[in-house]
């Protein structure tokens, strides 16, 4: 990702994961692809391209466990039209300078379908290869261009966008009386993304910017650009700031200064609300994270069933608490099961047939609502499927329950 596109921490704790997937990736620096298990020839073939090696290898493995949950339902189903996938991994690093030479191996492969990579910096990368491959691929990237199905006509998009995001950023902000709002943005392609939607969905929504802050990604000290947030008068901040080191910074930051504002923001705020993720004193019940309406709750309103029963699968691969939230909202799960549909319906794994099929579907059903797509919107769902979370709710029983997989929906959304 440029680490920063998603809540990631590089610090993740070492476990058997991470020793198995280190092992692993050190097998694969020599050819790219991790040795293959002898696959039955009518095999189909699904690239995942992801860190094995280097610093976010143990951050980024559980966003990939939806992909193999869903393939794993779908093999015991009796696979696609009577073929199993099996998954071919190659090692990107994390790194946009490696995502294109991962993606390309797997093209020699002989893959057309291409899970990842993850962050939009990296996928910007890898489609300079892929997209003249006609690979169909979903990557983990909320940039709006990412769902341009003009320019990049074989890449769909199945997680919500930046300015999905920051639609509902604008809407919370204002419904909690907010008339000045700071900008807090990381040096990110998806974090230019956010900003771009914001300047527009703030002022629609009523509000001024009076501040607009962005700062590189992992910075030493978030102080300065909270600082001048408060200086030029923000009473509410709108962030994209969305992985686990810099969300430290900013609430440590904050309760040094005693200022906690109203804080709307990227879904990585989610790790905010877990126990023991910041300082108690840094903790506080105004900042709010922006996530699929299907993750959260209200007294009267609860997840959907399907939701819950994916959530206790992901439950059972034991994901750190801290990268559970960003876990299941990966668009990987989604990918798969919109693979299926088109594959079946066209009755062909022709790329261009399941693009086309996929092109003209209206309603498959996703994990978190109805996918849509059309030949120039390659992004699956709108701005209807997301809510503003309260990341400081992991102790309600619902939460603590699925270890904050859900959370309380903000007042008034």
């Amino acid at each position: 990702m440029n680490p920063g596109n998603h809540s990631l921490p590089s610090e993740a704790g070492v476990d058997r994961r991470t020793v198995l997937a280190s092992a692993l990736g050190a097998l694969a620096l020599g050819g790219g692809l991790l040795p293959r298990n002898a696959h039955a020839e009518d095999d189909v073939k699904i690239g995942w391209v992801k860190p094995i090696t280097g610093p976010l290898a143990s951050s980024f493995a559980p966003l990939y466990l939806p992909a193999q949950i869903a393939m794993d339902e779908i093999n015991a189903a009796g696979g696609i039209l009577g073929r199993k996938l099996v998954k071919v991994e190659v090692d990107d690093q994390g790194s946009p300078a490696q995502s294109p030479i991962a993606t390309r191996r797997l093209i020699e492969d002989g893959v057309k379908f291409i899970v990842g990579p993850i962050g939009s910096s990296q996928a910007l990368a890898s489609l300079e290869v892929a997209t003249p491959a006609k690979i169909i691929q979903a990557s983990y990237a909320s940039a709006n261009e990412m769902g341009d199905g003009t320019r990049f006509p074989y890449h769909y998009q199945f997680n919500f966008t930046s300015g999905a995001q920051a639609k509902r950023h604008a809407e919370l902000l204002a419904k909690l009386g907010i008339k000045k709002v700071g900008l807090l943005i990381e040096d990110s392609a998806a974090g230019a993304s956010t900003r771009d939607a914001l300047l527009k969905e703030i002022p629609a929504s009523g509000m001024q910017i009076v501040s607009e802050q962005t700062f590189p990604i992992k910075v030493a000290d978030m102080t300065p650009f909270l600082r001048k947030l408060r200086s030029d008068g923000a009473e509410g901040i709108a962030a994209h700031v969305s992985n686990n080191v810099d969300i430290t910074q900013l609430l440590v930051g904050l309760s040094r200064m005693a200022w906690k504002p109203p804080i709307a923001g990227h879904t990585g705020l989610l790790f905010a609300g877990t126990p023991g993720a910041v300082p108690d004193s840094a903790r506080y019940n105004d900042v709010y994270a922006a996530t699929y309406r299907a993750l959260t709750y209200t007294d009267k309103d609860q997840p959907p069933e399907r939701v819950q029963a994916f959530c206790g699968k992901l439950l059972k691969g034991n994901v750190p608490d801290s990268l559970l939230g960003p876990a299941a909202t990966t668009p990987f799960y989604d990918f798969i099961y919109a693979l299926k549909y088109a594959v079946e319906k066209s009755k062909s794994w022709d790329t261009e047939q399941i693009k086309k099929t996929l092109d003209a579907s209206n309603g498959i059903d996703g994990l978190f609502g109805k996918m849509v797509f059309s030949s120039s919107r390659h992004s699956a769902y709108d701005s209807e499927v997301v809510a503003m979370a309260v990341a400081n709710s992991m102790e309600d029983p619902l939460s603590k329950q699925f270890h904050g997989l859900f959370r309380r929906r903000a007042p008034g959304v």
